[in-house]
């Protein structure tokens, strides 16, 4: 019984130090950043490392730290205006 347990030891820790990444696509107001911030407190509480990329340059504020952040590249506005679209179509 104590080697199914050392076993099944190795098998967590090996599970918990895999790299992993998730993408959180869906349409306005239905929670991503909610959900990014809720996962990175989970994740950091656990001893995971977590880096966030936002792509959303709508989104100028941020409720948790992100490692790239697509508002420092662009400005919705002017993606706007150079390829005549509009603030769904500059995203």
């Amino acid at each position: 019984m104590s080697s199914l347990l050392a076993i099944l030891g190795e098998i967590l820790r090996f599970l918990s130090s895999m790299p992993f990444g998730q993408i959180v696509i869906g349409p306005p107001g239905s929670g991503k950043t909610t959900y990014c911030n809720g996962i990175q407190q989970f994740l950091n509480g656990i001893g995971r490392k977590v880096s966030i990329v936002n792509l959303d340059p709508a989104n100028d504020f941020l409720p948790y730290q992100s490692a790239i952040n697509i508002t420092d590249l662009i400005v919705l506005q002017d993606a706007m205006e150079e390829l005549r679209l509009g603030p769904n179509g500059g995203m």
